[in-house]
């Protein structure tokens, strides 16, 4: 009883000295509060070859680092950053950035850009590089409507910006062909949608226009491969550098008719990771191509081969040869297909065709006709190649199956006697070897595909013998028509009913890469821009072909017309190097009978 009277009494009194304690001090915590540094300047430098967007992604990518409130001029980027963050910034001094180095050092004192950092806090939740485009539609879509209409509108903002979306939608489909994947972007400031939205009428809502277009664009259409941005007062592909990330492997562009100058203004796209699969682009009617470059068609094209590494048509015009060959990086240089005389290839290429075409319909009919009985054959199987970006090679390691089974690679086969198990030796096994393969289509109709060579040899056991050595491709039909690319290497003798006899045939499969190792880079024709505005420019006159190429032509009009290697050359260069069109002057001057019998010697 005593107790509780006490604790009473004690309680009252701590009720009545509380009374007169300051307000701060009954609200001091228990704890210290923690103590946040105030935000950071900072002054970067080294990036004028970027845009903004790249700044940003590069330093968060590296460091972990979100440069708020930044503004960007050519000649400096001025930031802000958490205290706590910019040691992790300073340490990107002097990386590589965009073909410079950067530069960062702090602003000491309170500047303008941390003081309304501080403003900011209280006001709005700080934004993400990657909101840019967000925010760039729903400042869009309020500055669609009037002022007063903006005020005094009580609908939630999420309304107006869906609105904006619809119509950015109705101007993409209006300009967007399905069947060519083109998208349309010219004159954009004579559209009347676009005029009838208001979004190009000021300068603040014109700079969101674009970014907030491929926001849209990118989540509507996926697979454009040709964008024509012509007639739009482009100076700098700064304006327009969203283009790049929203379709990175575009293949065909056109600028033509803007003020595009030099080539710093094409800079926010001269990483080589921008475009690079680009193959044609349109600078016709820009002062780069008509001032800048004007009689300097080897240089013009250099310079934009440096930018877009695949690059083959500017302007309408193929890009030389002689310019190719500089931007070459092989390790080693590439050759023509070798024959050590002209009547080996006149040899190979019809038993070739015979000997694929027999593969492909009745393998075990070719080989019990061509092979000899004593004849080895083997697989291999190299899964390990660097694959195509194609869509046919994406999953075609899902389907190696039997080629593991039947693979001979000694890296893996260690067992001598599966090592041996996997050579077969004579008609019957091979037979049996050559039928557990998948079901193949060669088709040599397209020479760029194939590389063939071959020689005579003298083997100590058999005598003379031709050695062929085959890189070219196949599809598998019953794998939904599965592209692989293959090597094979025969041997053949004079013999049995056909006249020739294959003693030794072994074959490598492997992922399709394509044939880009040993042809010519001029011959890869780009997918042309549909001519669908009157800005995109039509190519030029086409290039001759290279001598490989005209090497190649008249092999093959010898072997089909049996005229000799001069009446060859002659009757394709009297026709310009166009094939269809040597053959159709050779069947007229046959049948009229004026080509002299030397013709055939």
């Amino acid at each position: 009883m005593l107790r509780r009277k006490r604790d009473r009494k004690n309680a009252a009194k701590e009720n009545e000295m509380a009374i007169d304690k300051p307000l701060e001090v009954k609200r001091a915590p228990t704890k210290n509060r923690p103590h946040h540094e105030p935000p950071v300047s900072v002054v970067i430098t080294g990036h004028s070859k970027a845009s903004e967007d790249d700044l940003i992604s590069f330093v968060w990518r590296k460091a972990k680092v979100r440069l708020m409130n930044l503004v960007l001029t050519p000649a400096s980027a001025t930031a802000v950053v958490r205290s706590q963050d910019f040691a992790k910034l300073n340490g990107l001094n002097g990386t590589a950035f965009a073909g410079d180095r950067l530069a960062i050092r702090s602003i000491t004192g309170s500047s303008p850009a941390a003081s309304a950092l501080k403003k900011s806090k209280s006001k709005r939740p700080r934004q993400l590089a990657s909101s840019r485009s967000t925010s760039a539609l729903r400042s869009l879509s309020s500055s669609s409507q009037p002022a007063d209409q903006a005020k005094s509108s009580s609908a939630p903002p999420s309304s107006s910006t869906s609105n904006t979306i619809e119509k950015l939608k109705q101007f993409l489909v209006s300009r967007y062909h399905s069947e060519s994947k083109f998208l349309d972007l010219g004159s954009l400031q004579q559209d009347a949608l676009l005029k009838e939205m208001g979004i190009l009428a000021e300068a603040s809502t014109k700079s969101k226009m674009f970014p907030a277009l491929m926001k849209v664009a990118s989540l509507q259409f996926s697979d454009v491969i040709s964008v024509n941005l012509s007639d739009n007062n482009i100076d700098s592909v700064a304006s327009v550098t969203t283009l790049a990330q929203t379709w990175p492997h575009l293949l065909n562009l056109s600028l033509a008719n803007n003020r595009i100058s030099t080539l710093k203004d094409l800079e926010p796209w001269a990483p080589k990771t921008k475009f690079p699969d680009l193959q044609e682009l349109v600078l016709v009617g820009n002062p780069i191509s008509q001032t800048t470059y004007a009689n300097q068609l080897l240089q013009y094209q250099s310079e934009m081969v440096t930018r877009f590494p695949k690059l083959r048509l500017l302007d309408g015009n193929p890009i030389l040869p002689e310019v190719l060959a500089a931007h070459t990086s092989l390790p080693f240089p590439a050759f023509p297909p070798f024959f050590d005389k002209p009547e080996t290839q006149q040899l190979i290429y019809p038993f070739l065709e015979a000997f694929f075409k027999g593969w492909d319909s009745d393998r075990a009919a070719v080989i019990r006709q061509v092979y000899s009985p004593q004849a080895t054959f083997s697989v291999s199987l190299n899964s390990s190649n660097i694959r195509s970006k194609a869509p046919s090679s994406k999953s075609d390691s899902l389907k190696w199956g039997i080629y593991k089974k039947k693979s001979r690679n000694l890296l893996h086969v260690r067992s001598i006697d599966e090592q041996s198990s996997r050579s077969h030796t004579g008609q019957e096994a091979i037979v049996a070897a050559g039928n557990a393969l998948p079901k193949t289509r060669h088709d040599m109709s397209d020479s760029s595909q194939w590389l063939i060579e071959g020689w005579n040899l003298i083997l100590p056991s058999i005598g003379s013998a031709i050695k062929i050595i085959v890189h070219g491709k196949f599809e598998e039909p019953q794998n939904k028509n599965l592209t692989r690319n293959f090597d094979r290497v025969i041997v053949i003798l004079p013999g049995g009913p056909t006249g020739v006899l294959v003693v030794n045939d072994m074959l490598i499969v492997r992922s399709y890469v394509g044939s880009f190792s040993w042809i010519s880079q001029t011959n890869p024709t780009p997918n042309p821009v549909p001519n669908t505005s009157p800005q995109m420019q039509q190519a030029g006159p086409a290039a001759l072909p290279t001598q490989d190429m005209q090497q190649q032509m008249v092999m093959k009009l010898k072997l089909e017309t049996g005229l000799n290697d001069h009446f060859s050359r002659m009757c394709c260069e009297q026709n310009n190097w166009n094939y269809s069109q040597a053959m159709t002057s050779f069947l007229e001057l046959k049948n009229q009978g004026v080509i002299p019998p030397e013709a055939f010697a």
